[in-house]
């Protein structure tokens, strides 16, 4: 697996822990990305961050990895209480991620990318393309001090705006859904439907200017103001799950 000795070709300094993790960084024009290492006897575990420096917290995240993890899809698991407020950490197989290609391409096969997550912002099935458009369009996975961005799937159709998407739906961060609902506000012939990180659906439909109907299960409608209907929508993305 990765060693020192590898580390070093690739970056000029390298810092080791007394238990087995390394620490390094990557200089760009704007930021410095921070990485800390950790290597198995059948897997590397590694974690990117670019907005903060905190080896402890990385040291964390790696240590709550499950012994074994899946080539084919992300694993989810746990992590301990921090200051960052992240409750759960994802980690993701080689071709997932692009982290140390160009640097270390031939012991990339095993190496897992590791992210705190808010647990609203992946599922934990999501392919490989379904993790990519996440992590470039939604969540900025490498930055530690963000707030949630939960999942949120939409199909929607605005007859009046014009605006919408194809029947399979499309990710959107919270303040673009939100921006959509407004605008859905008195169209009678549009529609929304919103797909969480659980994978529960609900429907919004305004059948008048300022009245809302939130739908669930396919059948449970209840008319609400646009006040309401965004609280019930906050609670249903799960940015409060933990």
């Amino acid at each position: 697996m990765i060693s020192k000795t590898d580390l070093l070709g690739a970056f000029t300094t390298v810092e080791e822990s007394g238990n087995g993790h390394y620490f390094f960084q990557h200089s760009l024009p704007k930021n410095v990305i921070q990485y800390c290492l950790k290597s198995l006897p059948d897997m590397d575990l590694v974690t990117v961050c670019d907005d903060v420096v905190d080896t402890d917290f990385a040291t964390v995240v790696l240590n709550h990895a499950p012994p074994t993890l899946s080539l084919l899809q992300p694993t989810v698991f746990k992590i301990a209480d921090n200051n960052h407020g992240f409750s759960y950490a994802m980690a993701v197989p080689g071709n997932y991620h692009s982290s140390l290609k160009g640097a270390l391409d031939l012991n990339r096969e095993k190496l897992y990318l590791c992210i705190p997550i808010h647990r609203c912002e992946f599922s934990g099935k999501e392919s490989e393309a379904e993790f990519k458009e996440a992590m470039n369009r939604v969540v900025p996975v490498f930055k530690w001090k963000r707030d949630a961005h939960p999942k949120l799937k939409v199909y929607f159709d605005n007859p009046d705006s014009g605006a919408g998407t194809c029947e399979d739906g499309a990710l959107l961060r919270y303040s673009v859904l939100l921006s959509e609902i407004q605008n859905l506000n008195g169209v009678v012939n549009g529609f929304m439907e919103i797909t969480n990180y659980k994978g529960e659906v609900v429907e919004v439909l305004s059948p008048a200017l300022d009245n809302f109907t939130l739908i669930r299960n396919r059948s449970e409608e209840e008319a609400m103001s646009f006040p309401d209907l965004i609280n019930q929508i906050l609670a249903f993305a799960g940015v409060w799950d933990k």
